[in-house]
């Protein structure tokens, strides 16, 4: 995996020394790191034009979620702008 590669999860990251790193803490914290960098890679929105009703990809595009910390529930947020 190239993120893996890059950011791997098992790296000595600061945000995981829980010593240091005392505030923004919830119950079910977990050393994830490696999760905040490679998601600077990836990026957190897309936009997609709609003709016709129909969202316009490409032959090769689509729109996935990738999970790069732990499974968790989650929200996805669609905002159409426009007539």
């Amino acid at each position: 995996r190239f993120l893996e590669k890059i950011f791997p999860r098992d790296h000595d990251y600061q945000h995981n020394n829980f010593e240091i790193r005392t505030v923004n803490m919830t119950d079910d914290e977990s050393p994830n790191g490696h999760a905040h960098l490679q998601h600077l890679l990836l990026g957190t929105s897309e936009t997609v034009p709609v003709v016709d009703g129909r969202m316009q990809f490409g032959t090769y595009q689509s729109i996935f979620f990738i999970e790069l910390d732990h499974p968790r529930p989650r929200e996805v947020l669609v905002q159409i702008v426009g007539e």
